[in-house]
Formats: C-alpha cells, sequence, structure tokens
C-alpha cells in the first residue's frame, strides 16, 4: 500500500487523487488482513497529505463460542495525516509547528506514501473481540465439552448446587401441591 505522492506535494494546496487499494495483505503481530479493497483519497494541506480512507478486508480468527476458524469480513473508515520529509516540494515552506509525527506517518525521501501500518492498526481496532464463526454458533457445552454446532448433548445446562438441594426438593413439592 504505497503510493507516490511527488506530484500531489508540488500540486497546489487544496489538491486531490483518487487511488485505490486492491487485493492487499497486511500482516500484523495478532492478525492477518487479505483481500483489502477500497478508495483512498488524497488532499494535499498547507503542511501536509491528508489521506481519507475507506477499507474492506477479512481476516481468519478463532470463534468465541466453539473455537472453529472463523472468517471474518471488517470494513475500516479513516483518516490520517502524512507529513512529507521533503518540505522543499511544497510551496509553504515553512517548518513545521514543533509537532512530533509518527514515523510511520511520514512520506519517505522518495515521496513514497506507505499506509501499510495505518491501515493495519485500523482494521485491528476493527476486529471484534469476540468473533463468532457463525451469528447463531451454539458454543460448547460447558459440562461436556460437546461442540453444540456438530451435535446435541444431553447434559443438564442447569445442574443445582448440591447446597441447595433440599431446598429446590422443597419448591417443587409446593409448586406440585398447588396444583
Amino acid at each position: 500500500m504505497i503510493f507516490n505522492v511527488a506530484s500531489l506535494l508540488t500540486a497546489r494546496e487544496g489538491a486531490a487523487r483518487l487511488m485505490s487499494i486492491e487485493h492487499g495483505e497486511i500482516k500484523t503481530a495478532r492478525h492477518r488482513f487479505y483481500e483489502i479493497n477500497g478508495p483512498v483519497r488524497m488532499l494535499r494541506t498547507d503542511r501536509t497529505v491528508l489521506v481519507s480512507a475507506s477499507v474492506s478486508a477479512t481476516v481468519s480468527d478463532r470463534c468465541s463460542r466453539c473455537l472453529a476458524p472463523a472468517k471474518l469480513k471488517i470494513i475500516s473508515e479513516f483518516e490520517e495525516e502524512f507529513e512529507p520529509a521533503n518540505r522543499d516540494l511544497m510551496s509553504d515552506r515553512r517548518q513545521s509547528a514543533s509537532r512530533d509525527f509518527d514515523p510511520a506517518l511520514v512520506i519517505d525521501a522518495r515521496n513514497m506514501l506507505d499506509m501499510t501500518e495505518a491501515v493495519g492498526q485500523s482494521l485491528t481496532l476493527t476486529v471484534p473481540l469476540a468473533p463468532l464463526c457463525e451469528a447463531n454458533c451454539a458454543g460448547i457445552c460447558n459440562i461436556c465439552f460437546t461442540n453444540r454446532n456438530q451435535s446435541a448433548c444431553r447434559c443438564d445446562e442447569n445442574p443445582i448446587d448440591p447446597r441447595w438441594q433440599s431446598l429446590a426438593e422443597l419448591g417443587m413439592r409446593t409448586s406440585n401441591s398447588n396444583n
């Protein structure tokens, strides 16, 4: 996701370029995003390039209920400001007002804007905390550990704590005598 922005840096303030990301892939410490696609708009400001993007991607994870593989389609929209290393290309040559830019958000000396880190961070924030393989995933039985998506189990979902057994029996007798 690297773009040459030399022509944009030498353009007038307010100039914009429309680009696109197609079939991109990013590996982070926890995830591998693939089939990254989406439009990218780059706007030349007085000192920076403002990048706006709306990207979709696919990520593989584990279902939080049954631990089966889960393939998720996610969409992320973000804006980031990239500062050029070659400030002399821009018509406004004033120095930045002592802003410390993240090194991942700097356009390098060859005028290449690398969006990989910004896209990766944005997609990582979009991944659900508890991904599901299917919206109606039944999960794993917490008693016999059977995957209830594959087979039903006959475990009692609400076992009675032995300390409360006599009280439960009393309640059953009372409800039976009232009927």
